[in-house]
């Protein structure tokens, strides 16, 4: 597995709950995302179902890290799940909780090309404070498509539509 998967280690919910999310969403979101795409653009679909989703994948998570009840639940209420077009494509965007280090994610966005392939796009904390515009592709190889400017939700849309339709850079 990639380095960059690993780098929340033994950490509890209280120390770093964006580490645990994010480690979430390299491991758990992106190989269903890639292996399956039909079923986690169904799960994502629906509040309920992409709730659960979330909700399924940070019990496996708190089974590995013995987090408590309490603690699954606060981590799976601190990610959001929402549609959103891109351009002429369907997708989501989750929104993770603030990242605490290098290699976490503000948001991501999951967007079914017209062709049926997936882009899988990563707003990410770097190792100087600053963000990068990241992704992952189905192989499992870490993307980086360079340093941005933006952390709020509205630039990291408008940096995977510029991305998205080879666009310069929005930010």
């Amino acid at each position: 597995m990639n380095s960059h998967e690993y780098r929340c280690g033994r950490a509890t919910v209280e120390q770093r709950p964006g580490a645990l999310a994010s480690r979430v969403r390299s491991l758990r979101l992106r190989v269903a995302t890639f292996q399956d795409p039909d079923f986690a653009f169904g799960a994502l679909s629906a509040p309920d179902s992409a709730q659960r989703l979330v909700l399924a994948a940070m019990a496996l998570l708190g089974r590995h890290y013995k987090l408590s009840v309490e603690q699954i639940m606060a981590l799976a209420r601190s990610i959001t799940v929402r549609p959103h077009r891109f351009n002429h494509d369907d997708g989501y965007i989750i929104e993770m909780p603030t990242p605490r280090r290098a290699g976490e994610c503000f948001f991501l966005a999951i967007v079914r090309k017209g062709d049926g392939a997936i882009d899988y796009l990563t707003l990410e904390r770097t190792d100087d404070d600053g963000v990068m515009l990241g992704g992952w592709n189905a192989e499992g190889g870490h993307l980086n498509h360079g340093d941005r400017s933006t952390r709020d939700l509205d630039g990291f849309i408008a940096e995977v539509i510029a991305l998205r339709l080879g666009s310069p850079r929005a930010g």
